[in-house]
């Protein structure tokens, strides 16, 4: 019997039967699927923050921190990025050849060539421009109104996906998430982070990453497919912030840069915040990467969801296991501990330590992702994935990620997971 086909019948047989661990963990309370695969809406931020929250620092990111010369991380940070560039030789091993190295640089075009390695979040930078002098999507000086906020909401949610955004969440401006000061490279400090409007609004936009390319993790094929979405994000923003310009509003489309993604996808109704630190959406789990855009554009908001990610993170803690350098926190509950200086505090969450995070991209030369490899919600969109996933809010909750390491989720060798990417 197949893998594929044990894991189906498993599933297919316990639903069916309605008995068993496995049959009582893919019901709800009341015995029905659906509720327990219920998003719940919310009015307000559905994460805990302290009232001395204060706006997080652009210089304390651990990218910035290495290129800034701080001695705790450059060194890791030279040594990743040299193996990325090509300048310092990478691991002789499965995932690593010619072949994917090649795709690697394919999917890093646009991000490392247009946009001038734009990742770490340097704004306005390539396809991701708004401060003057601006060379292209000059806003349009006759405003198009729209009927409703509602119908603007609906009209730039179509356009965002028809210019290959895979979910588009509208937040409403929160001054909290905009970072104090960015990163001014030139002048090796963070200076003010000033936009030039006041914004009404954030459209944020979500990528989904390839599911084969993340069951090579840590290799070139899953660099690659992280690659492949920075590329596509610069295209994506590009084209919705001038269509927004277009009708004659101002836009500040980013990437990492400006302000906090995770917690703008969270406010946007798009995620809900795990374990990695991350937003695991319903549709991708933790598979996918985030853009935002800044406009005075009216619209109405969405609102934040949760579907049961933070009870099932307390009990499962399959991505801290996994992690190479044990950089993802075992605590069971969140709290507003900081891991180090590059923590954005104020924040009830597990807080990820980005220095050990960082030693383990320098040793495999990628961003690494097995986290996100392993993460129980990593899972295609199928009928079994799905049910799955629904069960994860029921009180059986605690068994699932059992059935996730039985079926073997997560757990492909690289050299597997290499040579199935290359079959399809």
């Amino acid at each position: 019997m197949s893998k594929k086909f044990s894991r189906r019948g498993f599933l297919k047989t316990s639903v069916g039967m309605g008995v068993g661990a496995a049959g009582a963990a893919l019901v709800g309370y009341d015995g029905s699927i659906a509720n327990a695969a219920e998003v719940v809406q919310h009015d307000s931020y559905p994460v805990e923050i302290s009232a001395d929250y204060k706006r997080y620092d652009q210089k304390n990111n651990v990218i910035m921190r290495a290129l800034s010369g701080d001695p705790v991380v450059k060194p890791n940070f030279d040594t990743y990025f040299g193996k990325h560039m090509g300048w310092i030789p990478n691991k002789v091993a499965d995932g690593y050849g010619r072949l994917e190295e090649a795709m690697k640089t394919g999917a890093f075009a646009i991000e490392d060539g247009l946009n001038g390695y734009h990742a770490p979040g340097f704004a306005s930078k390539g396809l991701y421009e708004w401060k003057e002098p601006q060379i292209s999507g000059v806003v349009n000086p006759e405003k198009y109104t729209f009927d409703t906020p509602e119908a603007a909401s609906k009209a730039v949610k179509r356009a965002a996906k028809f210019y290959g955004a895979d979910l588009v969440g509208i937040a409403p401006y929160d001054e909290r998430w905009v970072l104090s000061r960015v990163f001014n490279i030139e002048k090796n400090d963070s200076v003010p982070n000033v936009l030039p409007f006041e914004p009404k609004s954030v459209i944020v936009m979500a990528l989904q990453m390839s599911y084969d390319g993340f069951q090579a993790a840590p290799t070139s094929l899953e660099l690659a497919s992280a690659g492949n979405i920075y590329s596509s994000m610069g295209v994506v923003v590009s084209k919705v912030s001038h269509f927004v310009r277009a009708l004659g509003y101002q836009t500040v489309p980013c990437g990492n840069d400006t302000a906090l993604s995770v917690p703008l996808a969270i406010h946007a109704g798009l995620g809900e915040l795990s374990r990695i630190g991350i937003a695991i959406t319903p549709e991708f789990g933790p598979r996918q990467r985030f853009c935002k855009i800044f406009t005075d554009l009216p619209l109405a908001v969405d609102k934040p969801i949760t579907f049961g990610v933070k009870e099932f993170c307390m009990t499962c803690k399959k991505c801290a296991d996994a992690c190479p350098s044990q950089a993802i926190s075992h605590d069971k509950e969140p709290s507003f501990q900081a891991a180090t200086i590059s923590t954005s505090g104020g924040v009830k969450k597990w807080a990820a330590n980005a220095e050990k995070c960082l030693a383990q991209w320098a040793d495999a030369g990628t961003d690494c992702g097995i986290c996100i490899k392993v993460c129980p919600y990593n899972k295609p969109s199928e009928w079994h994935h799905d049910l799955a996933k629904f069960a994860t809010k029921t009180p059986a909750r605690p068994i699932l990620r059992y059935f996730d390491d039985l079926f073997g989720y997560g757990k492909a060798t690289v050299g597997e997971a290499v040579k199935d990417f290359w079959k399809k």
